[in-house]
């Protein structure tokens, strides 16, 4: 298994992030890939450390990257951190791929790992483990005032869900949430560049395979107050145009436009046809941001 963890002016939340990781002992080798963007508080220079005393069982190694986003000119922080998975991906070596933020971490004695690896081992015919995950505010440290993010409807540990109601009825979660199985094949850096995201991630690997679902709530997502999400939230109607999955993956993703256009979706698509029509405007750094050519 390969764990991508990316990271920028982090570093002592990746240092709770690794070890939180490391403390899972893990049955089955793993490796993890820590790709900086261009750091000025040492969270590279720590990534180092924990890569050259890498010593734990099963624990096959820890690669240490650095990237400069600004090297793409990508049109939003989102890009960013897509440009940044790009630099770690072509390193993991592993059947499965999961990724992190350096930001994030896991509970005390988390084995979702270990079993989102069972589980697709024990069903060939998924691309996809799904977990759950604790949302948690910014400097938050009681897990208690956590909140697990809720499904569609009531889950069973073990079952699988097809691609086609996995969309049109919205189980979408963060990506952190799953593990991928490799596709040989297909390169995603390849294909989408700094556009490979979280929900692009998930997306694509759901092209390859179904979903198994583990019923684990190990990860926890820490909301960053002055991240671009918390940030859109309070622009009026701006967050509901640019994140817009129901127009932005059938874009990127052809296959997956009629689930999209039948199912839960459809609603949104529809609000942002109506903000059109209404002649709404977004604010200007981010319709500027979204003018851009190489935005999609």
């Amino acid at each position: 298994m390969s764990v991508i963890i990316i990271s920028h002016e982090q570093r002592d939340a990746l240092r709770r992030c690794l070890d939180s990781i490391l403390a899972m002992q893990l049955s089955f080798p793993y490796e993890i890939i820590v790709s900086d963007d261009r750091s000025t508080d040492g969270s590279y220079e720590l990534a180092q450390e924990y890569a050259q005393n890498a010593h734990e069982c099963n624990l096959v190694r820890i690669v240490a990257l650095q990237c400069n986003s600004d090297a793409c000119q990508p049109a939003n922080n989102s890009q960013r951190s897509g440009f940044n998975r790009c630099n770690a991906y072509p390193h993991a070596q592993g059947k499965y791929i999961a990724h992190v933020d350096a930001d994030d971490y896991f509970r005390p004695n988390a084995s979702v790992y270990e079993r989102q690896v069972a589980a697709l081992e024990a069903h060939p015919e998924c691309a996809l483990a799904m977990s759950n995950c604790l949302s948690i505010a910014e400097g938050e440290t009681d897990l208690t005032k956590g909140r697990p993010w809720p499904f569609p409807r009531r889950m069973k540990d073990g079952e699988v869900i097809d691609p086609h109601e996995f969309i049109r009825k919205d189980f979408f979660r963060l990506n952190q949430c799953f593990m991928q199985r490799r596709n040989s094949i297909i390169d995603p850096v390849a294909l989408y560049g700094r556009r490979y995201v979280d929900s692009v991630i998930t997306y694509h690997h759901l092209q390859f395979g179904k979903v198994v679902f583990v019923d684990a709530c190990d990860y926890v997502y820490v909301r960053t107050l002055g991240s671009v999400t918390g940030e859109m939230g309070k622009a009026n109607k701006d967050s509901v145009i640019s994140w817009c999955l129901g127009l932005y993956i059938p874009a990127l993703i052809p296959l997956w436009t009629k689930d999209f256009y039948m199912g839960c979706y459809y609603q949104q698509i529809r609000e942002v046809i109506l903000l059109a029509l209404s002649g709404y405007r977004m604010q200007p750094q981010y319709y500027n941001a979204q003018k851009r050519k190489e935005y999609v």
